[in-house]
């Protein structure tokens, strides 16, 4: 069965996976850690991405990023591959040392980024290295801790607890202790059943109608069909672009598809699945 294909739009928040190559250790130095979070910050110097939250184990790491000035594929690309080149001149190895390619799960809101980033806090106290979230020295929990803005953007996540700074740390820390069943890294998309579903449209149907015929099947006139087909933004019209884009993603369209159809982004096609 071949892979699923990764969905990317601008503005996606990630919670991304990278596991060693058989699960073997792909840190078990302190300066291998090291190099990954300089590589990360040397990446954050050029803001092409957003980074909320990371952990690092022995043999994986994950990160909670959101993409700017650059695309997922590419940035992991650059950051694995810049380890990998690291990691074998180190050992005197050759060969590939991740698992690979890295997983990403799309985050919806903020609901679902706080989960994640509790989850990969937890990481190390549910592995047995520490018994408390803030004993492990390798997650961006201490930043959140120590109001540390840099390498993690902490600002965001920690205004939304709190306009106060030390209520909101006081609001994080009794956050990220609290139990957390979820395994957030055996899940594809977090979010509601309409983000799932713009996320991951169904297989495509052999009988499934074009795009065009969808929208003149949500009742629009001649002119309103050919208005849409133009990009319009006339509000009227969300109604009908509504009922379109639902019809085209149970019919197995992609985001992309369905947006260029009338001129829309992805990100928008997600945002009509909302409403």
């Amino acid at each position: 069965m071949g892979r699923r294909p990764r969905v990317e739009y601008s503005g996606a928040i990630y919670h991304v996976i990278q596991r060693g190559n058989n699960r073997e250790y792909i840190f078990q130095r302190t300066e291998d850690k090291l190099f990954l979070l300089n590589e990360l910050q040397k990446r954050k110097r050029l803001k092409e991405f957003l980074l909320f939250g990371y952990v690092l184990m022995g043999n994986h790491y994950h990160l909670i990023l959101q993409t700017t000035g650059i695309s997922l594929s590419k940035l992991m690309h650059l950051i694995n591959s810049s380890y990998g080149r690291y990691y074998n001149k180190s050992r005197k190895r050759t060969g590939h040392i991740f698992n690979g390619r890295y997983k990403a799960i799309p985050i919806q809101n903020e609901q679902y980024l706080f989960a994640v980033l509790r989850y990969i806090h937890q990481n190390p106290v549910k592995a047995g290295i520490c018994q408390r979230v803030q004993h492990y020295k390798w997650s961006s929990d201490i930043d959140y801790r120590d109001n540390q803005e840099g390498l993690v953007d902490i600002n965001i996540l920690l205004n939304m607890m709190s306009d106060n700074r030390a209520e909101a740390i006081k609001k994080y820390s009794a956050y990220v202790e609290q139990e957390d069943e979820e395994e957030y890294d055996e899940i594809d998309v977090l979010g509601d059943e309409s983000f799932v579903l713009a996320i991951q449209p169904s297989k495509k149907s052999p009988t499934r109608k074009d795009l065009d015929q969808i929208l003149r099947d949500t009742n629009l006139s001649s002119t309103d069909f050919e208005h849409l087909k133009r990009g319009s933004r006339r509000r009227d019209l969300i109604r009908y672009k509504v009922d379109y884009v639902r019809e085209a993603l149970l019919q197995g369209y992609t985001l992309k598809e369905i947006g260029e159809n009338i001129g829309i982004s992805a990100t928008a096609v997600i945002k009509l699945t909302k409403r």
